[in-house]
């Protein structure tokens, strides 16, 4: 293997919360009907598919309201999961390419890697803007792919929801599912990942099964 793909939110980043507190408020504000929190199953898509799902004729509205809830906490609520910089150094270290592709608009993820502190991590992202259809497509894990001259059997992706198995079996990439995000062990099998994976220790093990570069 040489090239790591990842999702961010809910697989790089403990955003779960803050998702869901901008998506409440962003429901309140509309006089949208909260309906036991369905919209969180969407966690993964481009907003603009989840507005025209929950706000039909109000998208812009819908989008603006979500985009400035969400910035104005993001600096404040977002955290890398436990583990996450340890593992990316490692990665690093051990001779591995390493990029994100996110359905998140590219200001906000750039941001986010930044005063997270995994941007030194990360050599490329691509974000919503950089693909004309994005997950569960594959067009983002090749657009990746391309920047980072990695052919689909060199590369892993890995994330947190069917969207990103979808996209990386579309793409010919080995599958990575980790179980710490917005979907269930149980929702995530369906789909059928190459692997599911409960800890970041489980998942350089696992790195060890796979051809170099490996130095840990």
């Amino acid at each position: 293997m040489k090239t790591i793909l990842f999702d961010l939110d809910g697989t790089l980043h403990n955003s779960i919360p803050l998702i869901r507190l901008s998506f409440e408020k962003t429901f309140a504000a509309l006089g949208i009907p909260w309906a036991s929190g369905e919209v969180l199953s969407t966690i993964g898509l481009p907003m603009w598919q989840v507005a025209e799902r929950y706000a039909p004729g109000r998208e812009a509205e819908f989008r603006d309201t979500y985009s400035t809830i969400q910035d104005a906490r993001q600096e404040i609520m977002l955290k890398p999961f436990p583990g996450t910089l340890e593992t990316l150094a490692a990665i690093r270290a051990a001779g591995y390419r390493t990029g994100v592709v996110t359905s998140k608009r590219r200001g906000p993820a750039l941001a986010a890697l930044e005063f997270t502190g995994l941007s030194r991590f990360i050599e490329i992202t691509v974000a919503v803007e950089d693909a004309t259809r994005p997950k569960p497509d594959p067009e983002p894990v090749h657009k990746a792919l391309e920047l980072l001259e990695t052919r689909p059997e060199q590369a892993l992706f890995v994330g947190d929801s069917w969207f990103d198995i979808q996209a990386g079996k579309g793409a010919g990439v080995t599958t990575i599912a980790f179980t710490w995000g917005m979907a269930t062990r149980e929702q995530l099998s369906r789909y059928g990942p190459d692997h599911l994976v409960d800890s970041w220790d489980e998942f350089l093990a696992l790195l060890q099964s796979f051809p170099p570069p490996l130095s840990f």
